[in-house]
């Protein structure tokens, strides 16, 4: 049609196709031949395109791989059949030992460091970028399923972790605290509460500001180091507006007044199940559960589509109310999983040492798998002007904080921590 206009604003007059047929789009049968033209060949391209996604359904259906380039921990047979794969055990080592590892805790940018540091290639032989573990542990292909739009198939190719193990991974990385801390300039975690703090601020309507406080380290005197803060951004790194810009506050008085929260919570009797002996064994099963869950939504919504008279298709109503149960019971084993992952952390504790030694021993990643055990989030109220010094001489928290640099300017009941039940 922008052919066609061209015609009448200038001197345009015809086209040629490829194959040489020519159109005099100035004349009747000209126009009347080209538009003809144009609809056939939109018939035959919306044709191969149906043959093109029945073909690739059927063979995702058969478990063949839908191609493209090299998958990490997997390679085409020499001599093999289309679309079959096999196991790179080297790499495959490398994807075993990054779920187990992550299962245990570990938080995902130190182990991207470490990749990186021991020069371990990507399948492209790039380097190893946050974004490209978390793909590659996500992919079901890994426990030995293709997926097309959304179903899963066996495939042709072995396993290289077990379905147990790739659904408990799944709960683990879902985590609000394992978040990839994507948007900011601080690509390694060095604040303990990132993405677990907000902000309490008052608006104009009396609501708090909710926004995320992200890390804000800056100089308070040219010749100082750059000290730690937790602020709100009024504007986010793309432009867009994040929060109210009033709450901006030093990290380590915040982190040690959550700290201590935590660990005298630890000291009491009601987080003792959570490091119960059977836990693995529950765990595993919770994992079983989770899936057949999944295969009952999706038989739900293969029912939700069948043909009118079918005894077996399901109606709106039904089929809504049985997404909404199936979801339920999904979400409350997604979330005794995810306790029970982050609960195996506290068995990691050595014999004879107690639960605040440990934190002290431990790395920023095992505190943050400790803290997102009991806390929900943590709300960071704005301070008033006036000296109110943080912690006292006489408190137990006094020396601690001295080598940190403190005592502070500091009013710790400007901090809300919300615990789970």
């Amino acid at each position: 049609m922008e052919l066609i206009a061209l015609t009448k604003e200038t001197t345009f007059t015809t086209v040629e196709l490829t194959n040489g047929v020519r159109y005099n789009l100035t004349t009747v049968q000209g126009y009347h031949d080209f538009l003809k033209a144009v609809l056939d060949a939109s018939g035959e391209s919306g044709k191969s395109s149906v043959r093109l996604k029945r073909k690739k359904r059927a063979r995702a259906q058969e478990g063949y791989y839908g191609g493209g380039t090299r998958p990490y921990g997997y390679r085409k047979p020499e001599g093999g059949a289309t679309g079959t794969l096999e196991v790179v055990e080297s790499e495959a080592a490398i994807i075993r030992e990054l779920v187990e590892r992550l299962l245990a805790g570990e938080m995902m940018m130190p182990l991207v460091a470490e990749l990186n540091d021991r020069k371990v290639p990507t399948a492209a032989g790039g380097r190893w970028w946050p974004t490209t573990v978390m793909k590659l542990v996500t992919s079901p292909r890994i426990k030995g399923v293709r997926s097309h739009l959304g179903t899963e198939y066996p495939a042709t190719w072995p396993a290289i972790i077990s379905p147990e193990e790739f659904e408990r991974l799944q709960v683990v990385l879902s985590d609000n605290m394992r978040q990839l801390n994507t948007g900011r300039r601080y690509t390694r975690r060095s604040y303990l509460l990132t993405g677990l703090i907000e902000c309490g601020a008052l608006g104009a309507d009396g609501k708090p500001c909710g926004a995320k406080l992200y890390p804000g380290a800056t100089k308070v005197q040219r010749e100082e180091a750059p000290k730690r803060r937790y602020r709100c951004f009024k504007i986010d790194s793309t432009g867009q507006l994040h929060g109210c810009g009033k709450v901006y506050r030093l990290a380590d008085p915040v982190e040690l007044a959550v700290s201590e929260a935590v660990l005298t919570a630890y000291e009491g009797e009601d987080l003792a199940a959570l490091i119960a002996p059977d836990a693995p064994e529950e765990l595993h099963e919770l994992a079983a559960t989770l899936g057949e869950d999944k295969k009952r939504l999706e038989q739900a919504s293969r029912d939700r589509y069948r043909r009118r008279g079918d005894p077996l298709r399901l109606e709106e109503g039904q089929f809504l109310a049985i997404q909404a149960e199936i979801k339920d019971a999904m979400s409350a084993v997604q979330r005794r999983m995810g306790r029970l992952e982050q609960g195996r952390a506290l068995a990691a504790i050595p014999p004879g040492m107690t639960l605040r030694q440990a934190w002290d021993a431990a790395d920023l990643g095992w505190r943050r798998t400790i803290l997102s055990l009991v806390v929900v989030k943590v709300i960071l109220y704005p301070g008033f002007p006036g000296r109110r010094v943080w912690p006292a001489d006489d408190s137990p928290l006094f020396e601690r904080a001295k080598a940190l640099g403190g005592p502070w300017c500091f009013d710790p009941s400007k901090v809300d921590i919300q615990w789970k039940l």
